[in-house]
């Protein structure tokens, strides 16, 4: 076989194997879109949070008007 051909075997091979690998930054987003329990878990608790958040400021928002004084 010619070193040519070797070469161009390799060659494919190498783009083939890289073609199928995939980057950091690709692993991250499929694994943040991912849809697990863990995830769900995460998703459910930041919208917890910004209820919590909501009226909490909407309590803080009454007692500035004063609707809490005697």
């Amino acid at each position: 076989m010619s070193k040519a051909i070797e070469n161009e075997r390799r060659r494919c091979a190498v783009m083939a194997a890289s073609a199928r690998s995939i980057g950091p930054v690709t692993a991250a987003l499929r694994a943040m879109q991912s849809d697990t329990p863990e995830i769900r878990e995460i998703q459910a608790l930041r919208a917890a949070i910004a209820d919590r958040i909501e009226r909490d400021i909407e309590l803080l928002d009454r007692l500035d008007a004063g609707e809490f004084r005697s």
